[in-house]
C-alpha cells in the first residue's frame, strides 16, 4: 500500500463568489465541482465540526486540485493579520490511496489522531487525521467522475437558482 498523490490542497473561503474571481478567473483554474454541501453526520464526522455545512468547490490546476469550502456552519475565525507563511494555518491536503481504512488503522496503530473511521461520502471514502504538528490531512479513496461531478454542480447550480 503506497499514497498515490497528493488529491488535492483544501482552502476556507469567507466568500466563495470572490474567490471563483481570484483563483478561477485571474489565475485560470479550471472549475470542475460546485455544489451546496446540507449538514450530515458523516461530513460531521470526517472534518471534527458539528452540523458542517457549505458550499465547496473544485478548481483543476494541471494534474492538481484546489478545494474551497465557504462554510456555512460552523463560523470559522479569519487568519490574523499577522499571519506568515511560518505560521500554521492549511486546512488540509490530501492524499489518495488505494485503501484508506488499511492506512487510518495503521495511522492511528502509530499513536495519530483520526476524526471518524473512514466515511462513505460517494464521491469519496475518506477521513481527516491530523500529522505531527496537529496539521489537517485527508486520506480517501477517490471515485469521482467529470461526468459525475458536472450533474451535481449543475443540481446545485439549480437548486441556487430556486432558492433567489
Amino acid at each position: 500500500m503506497s499514497i498515490k498523490r497528493v488529491n488535492h490542497t483544501g482552502i476556507s473561503v469567507s466568500d466563495m463568489e470572490v474567490s471563483l474571481t481570484f483563483y478561477r478567473d485571474l489565475l485560470g483554474l479550471e472549475l470542475i465541482f460546485d455544489s451546496d454541501v446540507p449538514a450530515n453526520d458523516r461530513l460531521s464526522k470526517v472534518v471534527g465540526m458539528k452540523d458542517a455545512a457549505g458550499r465547496v468547490v473544485w478548481l483543476r490546476v494541471g494534474e492538481s486540485m484546489i478545494e474551497l469550502w465557504q462554510w456555512d456552519h460552523p463560523s470559522g475565525r479569519a487568519l490574523p493579520d499577522d499571519y506568515v507563511p511560518a505560521d500554521k494555518g492549511v486546512t488540509h491536503f490530501a492524499f489518495e490511496v488505494d485503501d484508506v481504512d488499511d492506512l487510518c488503522r495503521r495511522v492511528v496503530a502509530a499513536g495519530y489522531h483520526a476524526n471518524s473511521d473512514p466515511q462513505d461520502l460517494g464521491l469519496h471514502k475518506t477521513t481527516y487525521i491530523k500529522g505531527p504538528d496537529a496539521e489537517i490531512i485527508e486520506i480517501l479513496e477517490d471515485r469521482a467522475t467529470d461526468e459525475w461531478l458536472m450533474e451535481l454542480t449543475e443540481a446545485s447550480r439549480l437548486s441556487r437558482e430556486k432558492a433567489l
